[in-house]
This record gives structure tokens, sequence and C-alpha cells, in this order.
């Protein structure tokens, strides 16, 4: 019989083996090889007879511990643990991978296994799953969702706060759940995923912010277009479909249901970017529209919250009434993502932030709060796609040559950058090697490099004496440790 081979350990590959082999009546069940495409294991083990498993990390102690326990129940089970190059994938009848994967051949992405899985094994909750994904405002979204729900409802929530995001942990969630007894306690479950959505009866793709490259190039972040297919209801702006309309078009989806949300002039308009307040026309049952006002807590800052808030707003309106929603919404509050907190400090620290929400946040800032100081840094390999340091710093440039337009920024006046962390201490090398080049573009700016300390929080500020009343801070730190 042929066999199906399952890739990538560091991405759920044990996780999805696990669930074939357990089916019985699963013809491949005892034809299951896993790939350890990057070495996974051997690493592991290495480490492991050096300083023992107490050194290594929870994800990978659980990645180990699943890994003994396979080999434990299924001793004939094949583990191919080292790299090879011209990998032979003709003895396999099936390829299962992350859609990140830079293999060149045609396989089934964790997305639509677990979709499959979920399918077979969790079919009567699907109806009660909620997933989001998206370039940016995945979190922001599910925790928004998660507290408008909670009001009437219980709720479970799963996002990047909480651990890895991939398509597997949807699973690994909701079998630990059900090992537990307690999936019939939640009314609703929530699910941020990377790169796609999984089977479930609403999903939300926030947005498509930059298509940068996966897999080693050889696809791109619009592949979460693909998994449209697995929601049965799916809410995306309006932008965005016109965007990729044809590559959706291709994708021949059948019995898709999209539901799209107009974030534009006239069907929204800002009354306040700071407390951020908007007014939303939403359509009631179908037949008449009704104008919202949506306002946020004073400690919520960015525009960017308007899409998180609507897509949000839509989804729940088929479990609540609007004017619940709209009262929730005002009361939100969210750590760390552009979050005021201080008087006049805004923190803006998350792993996923990228050279587009490094540069929306800092046109936010200059745009709504005079005398500012803009504090950036950050650490490298906090998720599988790293920021292009050089790029960042032409955008940073860019955003203040085009400014000049403004209220609150005067041209005139310096604006300082305190760099801190690795990608603090790149963007400041990249300005002393380059600045003959740039100093035309750069000239508001005063580049200054914080050695042996990182600027995360206001503490941080303080112990570098830094911080005044006069001026207003944006703190922005790439890291997942916040």
């Amino acid at each position: 019989m042929e066999k199906i081979l399952v890739v990538d350990i560091n991405h759920g590959a044990l996780d999805v083996a696990e669930e074939y082999l357990s089916y019985e009546d699963y013809n491949y069940s005892k034809n299951i090889v896993i790939w350890d495409i990057y070495g996974k294991i051997s690493k592991l083990e290495e480490l492991s007879s050096l300083n023992g498993i107490n050194s290594f990390s929870n994800k990978d102690k659980e990645i180990y511990k699943k890994y003994n326990k396979l080999k434990e129940f299924y001793p004939d089970l094949k583990i191919i643990t080292n790299l090879k190059n011209n990998f032979d994938y003709s003895k396999f009848k099936e390829v299962i991978a992350p859609v990140h994967c830079p293999i060149d051949v045609k396989f089934k992405t964790f997305h639509e296994a677990v979709s499959e899985i979920i399918n077979k094994k969790y079919n009567d909750i699907k109806s009660k799953i909620i997933t989001i994904t998206g370039v940016k405002g995945k979190t922001s979204t599910s925790e928004l969702i998660n507290y408008i729900l909670s009001d009437k409802y219980n709720v479970y929530l799963h996002n990047s706060n909480k651990g890895s995001i991939t398509p597997t942990e949807v699973l690994n969630n909701l079998n630990n759940l059900k090992k537990d007894e307690k999936l019939s306690k939640y009314d609703y479950f929530i699910f941020e995923i990377s790169l796609g959505l999984v089977s479930s009866k609403f999903g939300v793709i926030t947005n498509i912010l930059e298509e940068y490259s996966i897999a080693k190039n050889l696809r791109t972040a619009k592949v979460k277009l693909d998994t449209l297919k697995f929601v049965e209801n799916c809410y995306i702006l309006e932008e965005l479909f016109k965007t990729y309309r044809n590559d959706i078009k291709s994708s021949d989806i059948k019995n898709l249901n999209l539901n799209l949300i107009d974030d534009k002039t006239p069907n929204l308009k800002i009354i306040s970017k700071y407390p951020l307040k908007f007014e939303y026309i939403t359509s009631e049952d179908g037949n008449h529209e009704i104008n919202h006002i949506f306002e946020f807590d004073k400690k919520i800052f960015g525009l960017h919250h308007i899409q998180n808030s609507i897509l949000s707003y839509e989804i729940c309106k088929n479990m609540m009434n609007s004017d619940d929603i709209i009262k929730r919404i005002k009361s939100f509050e969210l750590k760390n993502r552009m979050e005021l907190i201080a008087k006049n400090i805004l923190k803006n620290t998350n792993p996923g932030l990228n050279i587009k929400s490094i540069s929306n946040s800092m046109l936010d800032f200059i745009e709504t709060f005079e005398n500012p100081i803009i504090c950036i840094g950050g650490d490298f390999g906090c998720t599988c796609e790293e920021i292009n340091a050089e790029k960042l710093f032409e955008q940073i440039l860019n955003l203040f040559a085009d400014s000049k337009d403004n209220i609150k920024y005067n041209k005139n006046d310096s604006i300082i950058l305190y760099l801190s962390g690795e990608l603090g201490n790149q963007l400041f090398d990249i300005w002393q090697n380059k600045k003959a080049d740039y100093e035309q573009d750069g000239k508001h700016l005063i580049f200054k490099r914080i050695n042996g300390k990182k600027i995360i929080n206001k503490k941080d500020l303080i112990d570098l004496r830094l911080l005044n009343d006069k001026n207003n801070y944006l703190i922005i730190y790439r890291s997942s440790i916040i």
C-alpha cells in the first residue's frame, strides 16, 4: 500500500500524524511516514544529552514528549530525522505539509488536513467555531470578538497571546477540551490561525497588508485566500476582495459565502482619531441601513482598530444585537497593541509587527500627538517572517518626508528616534553607513542608539532618564516577550 508523507515536526507534523494513526478505519493508518525536514528531533536529542530536557522551551518539551509517545505506541512508525536533498516523493500517494513548507511538489496543506479532521471528529460543534487569519490584526480581532461575545456566552479563545497559532493547534485545543470533558461548557470557540482558515461556521480574513513571500519564494501570503473554502460564512473587507477578486474567482470555490464589509467613505466616517470615534452605516436584517456611532476606550489608539472592530461587529451580529455589541466595544481594552500605558506613553509591542504596521503606528502617532519621541526596537526570531531592517529604515525616511502636510508635526522640528535591541542596532548601523546618502531625507530625524537595554516599558524610559512631561512617547518593540 502506498504511503502518506507528513512533513515538518516544527509546525505540527506529529499532531497530524497522531490523528491519522488514531483512525482505525483509515486505510493508511499503518503507512504514515514523518519527515523532520528541519532536523528538529536530532537537535533536541543532542540538547537533551548535553543539558537535559529541562533546558527545552515549553514548545520543544511538547514536541519531544509527543515524539516519544508516538514511537512508543507505534514502534514501526518511520521518522526521517535528517534533511535530504533531492527527496523522492514518488513513493508517496499523498504529501501533507504546512502551507509555508519549502517543498516544490503538490501537497495537502495542514489547513486542509485539519479541516478534514474537524469535519470528521468535531462536526457537531463546527457551528460554534470562529476562525481568524490575516497578515495583521488577527490577535486584536480575536480578542475583541471574544470580549464582545463573553458578555452573553461562555467563550473559549486561543490566540497568539496563549501560544502557537499553527492550524494544528486548533485540534490540540479541541482534543484537550474533549479529554477534560469541557467541550460542552462553551458556546463558542475562537481560534487565531496563521496563514489561513480551517473548517468553521464563521471566518475572518482581516487583511493582506503585505504580500510577503513564504516557502522560500514558492508561495506568498495571499495563499490564505485558498482557505476560504473551509468556512461557511467568511467576512472580509470589500477593498481586499477588489484587490484579489481574480485570485478568489480562480480558486473556483463552490458555495462560497462572502460577506463584504465596506470601510470606506461614505459608508464610514471618522469623527475623532483620539479618542477613536467613528460613524458606520450597517445593514440590519438585510432590509434597511442604520448609522451607528462606535467609540473606543481612551487606552485604545490607532485607526487600524476601525477595520478590526467592524469585522468583529459584523460577526457578532449573528449572536447579539447591535446596541449590546457597540457598548462592549466602547469598554474594550487591548494590551500591548497601541495601548496607552501612561498619560503620555503609547506602547505597541508584539511579535507580528512588520514594516507596514510600524509605519502606520508612527504616522498615526505624529499626526495626533505634539512633541513626539519614538522608540523603536525588536528581537529577531519572533516569527517565521523576519523583518527587513533596511526596508524599514527607508520606510521611516519616506514617512517623514511625506508627512509635511499633517497638522501636529512641524517640519522645522526634529524628532528623536531611540533605537534599542537587535533591530534597533541594525537600524542605527544602516544610518551610520548611509547617512551621507540620506542626509536630506533624514535631516529632521535624530537617531540615538541605546546600548545594553531594551525600551519596552515606561520603567525603561525612567531608568534611562528619557521621560519628561513635555513630550509624548511611542514605544514600538517587536518581541514575543512583553
